[in-house]
């Protein structure tokens, strides 16, 4: 696949991989599209809160943090 990117975007990601920030170009843009991926996901998730808000499914903050605080429990002792 071959991308063609603006001057500033090629010149952002060239200072990366010349900072050592990345070994090359391609994991650069590798890492933007895997950034990207993981912002769409979270938006959805998020979609999916403001749904069941609007439709009135919501729970109080103490019963959240109870079953945060079971779940916690539960990862620490296996």
């Amino acid at each position: 696949m071959d991308i063609q990117l603006p001057h500033d975007q090629r010149s952002a990601i060239e200072a990366l991989v010349t900072s050592g920030r990345y070994d090359s170009v391609q994991e650069a843009v590798s890492e933007g599209i895997r950034m990207l991926v993981s912002n769409e996901k979270l938006r959805e998730a998020v979609q999916v809160g403001i749904d069941q808000a609007d439709k009135g499914e919501l729970h109080d903050h103490d019963t959240v943090f109870a079953q945060l605080k079971a779940m916690a429990a539960e990862a620490k002792h296996g």
